[in-house]
């Protein structure tokens, strides 16, 4: 009787692979003592995203579970132009947490001047001279000088985030310096002095003449006083919630500024001015500006409002930390120490030592000034006008509340500040009525 033959394993039959859309899922081997199959499943690339022991019907599940799965931004495969480079960077740029609304509205503005240029020129063909001929065009165009370095700082900065993420090959962009004449474009860094001050707001519109005044009554920055509603004026502990950019301080309220302000001190939510544009800032700077020219004064900027507050109190011999940041003074007089302020320039000056004011600031110094050694005090009568030498250790310092009060009634001028505002015939043009024309309500 012969033996009986041995028992083999059953075939199992070779499952068919699964397509789910991109995805396709196939066998690799198999199958193992379970009767599962090795699948790996590769997307539209074919580049493997999954791989696993599983039945058919567990390879499908598993598949539908990668689709499923949220999907990273696509990587791109690296750029040929400059004008898919900066569509690359403003996309990094969109997707930062760190960076505010502004900061990406002109990183938008500035790839948009680059694109005018430099859009289809291949990222292989940057060169210095490229860049020369971007500067030259964008100079004829009658673009300032800083706003063609700042396109060029935005195009670096694309440059780098490219090579970081491997768009373009690494190598470095043409270094091409801009100088820029220090003593032609001042209107950002300007500080005006009063008398300056009060000839301006002589020009102004009313409602652009109040937030000068109390810009250089408070030294608030722009955008804190456009953010301001009227219920942050508490007439009772006599004080102003100001929302700075580093948290909210208080400053002083001061019979000037209530005289100022006048009937907007009522308690409602209600913003303390309206300029009835959408670009309050920019509308602002323009009035500034148009005013200064009419007034034959040079121009300044919102900003170099708050440098000349923070002067005043320099020069008045205020505490050092008590200049950039303002509170309610104590009972006795001095203000409460806090941290100081961003301005260096105040802090140089005062290292440097005192220097002669201008007859324009005499009213805005209160605070007695010691003689200089060796020289006798006078016993009576107030300091000689053009006395230059720093307060002594003993003299009470002016408060930022004496200060303000004197300068709100000095830049509030003498006559009534014109109501309409004409561009002067020397430069009329869209920049000065386009951001001013009031928006619907």
């Amino acid at each position: 009787m012969s033996d009986p033959k041995p028992k083999t394993k059953p075939k199992l039959k070779r499952p068919a692979a699964i397509d789910l859309g991109d995805l396709h899922v196939s066998i690799v081997r198999g199958p193992n003592a379970e009767g599962r199959w090795y699948w790996r499943a590769r997307d539209a690339d074919r580049v493997t995203v999954w791989t696993g022991w599983a039945t058919r019907d567990e390879a499908a599940r598993e598949g539908a579970a990668v689709l499923a799965k949220p999907k990273p931004n696509p990587v791109q495969r690296g750029v040929k132009t400059v004008g898919a480079l900066l569509a690359a960077w403003l996309a990094v740029q969109d997707a930062r947490l760190d960076v505010k609304p502004a900061t990406r509205a002109c990183a938008h503005q500035r790839a948009a001047r680059l694109g005018r240029h430099l859009n289809e020129t291949p990222i292989a063909a940057i060169r210095r001279d490229t860049l020369e001929a971007f500067v030259s065009a964008r100079l004829a165009e009658g673009a300032a000088i800083r706003t063609v370095r700042g396109d060029l700082v935005s195009l670096r900065h694309a440059w780098r985030v490219g090579m970081e993420r491997g768009l373009i090959p690494v190598g470095a962009l043409p270094n091409l310096p801009l100088r820029i004449n220090e003593k032609a474009y001042v209107y950002n860094h300007r500080t005006p002095t009063p008398k300056e001050v009060a000839r301006v707001v002589a020009k102004l519109p009313p409602e652009s003449a109040l937030m000068v005044q109390f810009l250089a009554a408070t030294g608030a920055r722009v955008g804190e006083l456009i953010s301001l509603r009227r219920d942050q004026i508490d007439v009772k502990k006599g004080v102003i919630r100001l929302d700075g950019k580093t948290g909210p301080r208080d400053f002083p309220l001061t019979d000037g500024l209530i005289e100022l302000l006048g009937d907007r001190v009522d308690q409602s939510d209600k913003p303390l001015v309206h300029l009835g544009v959408a670009d309050a800032k920019r509308c602002l700077r323009e009035h500034i500006v148009i005013a200064c020219r009419q007034a034959d004064v040079a121009p300044f900027s919102p900003h170099g409002l708050r440098r000349m507050a923070v002067d005043r109190m320099a020069r008045a011999g205020v505490e050092p930390r008590c200049r950039g940041e303002h509170h309610r003074p104590r009972p006795g007089g001095d203000a409460q120490a806090l941290p100081r302020g961003h301005d260096r320039s105040a802090q140089r000056r005062e290292e440097r030592g005192p220097r002669p004011h201008p007859p324009a600031a005499q009213s805005l110094i209160h605070s007695p000034r010691s003689q200089p050694p060796g020289r006798r005090a006078p016993t009576t009568g107030p300091a000689p006008p053009n006395s230059t030498h720093a307060p002594s250790p003993s003299t009470p310092r002016a408060s930022p509340t004496a200060l303000c009060e004197a300068q709100t009634t000095r830049v509030r001028g003498t006559g009534a500040p014109e109501a309409p505002m004409a561009p002067s015939p020397g430069r009329a043009g869209p920049r000065e009525t386009s951001c001013c024309a009031p928006t619907a309500s």
